[in-house]
Formats: structure tokens, sequence, C-alpha cells
């Protein structure tokens, strides 16, 4: 299968990066997205670290069901043979495929990647690195962050627009007129092994349920949250999840 380029993005179980428990696969000809997958995965061990969780939504009884990553590989093995993958904050999404191949003894596919951080640094100024940040520059949505495929076709989106914006009819003449973008050769990565040293969800919302307190003396006892136990994983598109959290327990719920 040949493609202008194909996007991917991992989601992990746990900080060990071989614990792959979703893939996003956005495959981009002519400067369209013209495939797309999304997997559940399930990893190799049943950890998963709850600030993982957090961030994805994802559990491991979402998961147990799942194929693990070699069948899933039997799949998708012909997007990476022949064609320029791209993900956002490359490193940690080939670490994470690396970790995975090594984890179950599958043969290394032989491509270049790219980062579309540095890509997209050719059309946008002043703006942040994170995929929200970039998508946000550029128009783009972003409805479910940290869902694999929404975050794959974002990456891809984002390329897409990159490209039209500086005048190009192609990704490939893109990266001929500026060849000071690194592509990098998978065969060469050297891996992370574990989380340490990646900021990927650094700017995640983290709050203590201890900080939240009702600011009402009265409750509604037919509000269908009332003395419900609620928790709140990912992200949230309308409001803050301080905000969410605050109206839930003026609601009568319980954190």
């Amino acid at each position: 299968m040949s493609f202008d380029f194909v996007a991917i993005d991992f989601e992990i179980a746990n900080y060990n990066l071989n614990s792959a428990c979703a893939l996003g696969i956005a495959a981009v000809r002519n400067l369209e997205i013209a495939e797309s997958k999304y997997f559940l995965i399930c990893p190799p061990t049943k950890k998963f670290d709850r600030n993982c969780v957090a961030v994805h939504g994802i559990t491991y009884e979402d998961v147990k069901s799942s194929p693990k990553f070699p069948e899933v590989w039997a799949q998708i093995k012909s997007y990476f043979e022949g064609n320029y993958v791209i993900a956002h904050n490359a490193k940690f999404d080939m670490s994470v495929l690396k970790n995975c191949l090594f984890e179950y003894g599958l043969d290394f596919p032989d491509f270049k990647y790219f980062c579309s951080i540095s890509i997209s640094a050719k059309a946008c100024t002043n703006a942040g690195k994170s995929l929200k940040e970039r998508t946000k520059y550029f128009g783009i949505e972003l409805n479910n962050h940290h869902n694999a495929l929404c975050d794959a076709k974002a990456c891809a989106q984002i390329v897409i627009e990159t490209v039209k914006r500086c005048g190009k009819k192609s990704f490939e003449n893109f990266i001929y007129v500026y060849q000071d973008i690194e592509q990098k050769e998978f065969k060469d990565l050297k891996p992370q092994i574990s989380f340490n040293g990646f900021n990927r969800y650094k700017n995640f919302d983290r709050i203590s349920v201890s900080e939240i307190a009702a600011t009402t003396e009265t409750f509604d006892n037919t509000h269908p949250f009332f003395e419900k136990n609620i928790v709140f994983t990912g992200e949230l598109s309308t409001m803050s999840r301080r905000t969410a959290m605050q109206k839930a327990v003026n609601a009568g719920a319980v954190l």
C-alpha cells in the first residue's frame, strides 16, 4: 500500500513502553486521509497505571478480550512498508512501536519517520508544541484528545495543512524543499524502555479529590448525581476538570 505518509498514535497502559493499549492509524494519499484504523490492544500485563487511565480512559476491562500486539501487527505492518511514518512527538510513538515488536520477537520494519512538531513548525509561529496547541493554531478539530485514532487523524491533518500553507503540491515535494526537517531511520532508533524522560502527559490537569468541596449547604435529592459516586477520566471538551468536579459535588455527588 503506497501513501504520502502514515500518521500513528499509541496510548499506553503503564509506564513501560511495551504496554500499548490503543493504536490509531491515518494513512494519507494525495493530501487527504484515505484510510484510517483503530485498535484496542491487550498489553503484556494487566497493569494499568491510574495516571495513564486518567488520560485516555482505557482500563484492563476494556481490552482484556482485545488482540495482543502480534495479531494487530499482522493487520497493519503493510502500512509501514515503503511509506513515511509520522507521529506527534515521534520518539514516544516510535519507542512504543519498537518495544512492542521487541516484546514479541517480531522483525523490525525498515522505514523513515518524521515528527509532526518539526514539520508543522514550517507553517506556524508563536504556537506551543503540543498536539492540542498545534491543532488549535491550524483550526483543526480535536474533539476527543487522547483517543488514538482522533490523535492520529489530527497529526495527519496538521501535516496536510502545513504542506498546503507552504504552497507545496505533495508531501514528497515538501520534504524535498525543506531538507532541514530531520527524517530518521526506524532501524536506528534506540528506544526508551520506560515512560521516564517523556512529557506526553505533563499538561494533564491532575486534581486531588480533597481539593473539591461543595459550596452549597442544600442539595436537590432528585438530581441524578445526588449521592452517586463519580469518577472523571480523560479530558473534557467544554469545561475544565476542576469546574466539572465542582459542579458534580454541588449536585450532591461523591468523588
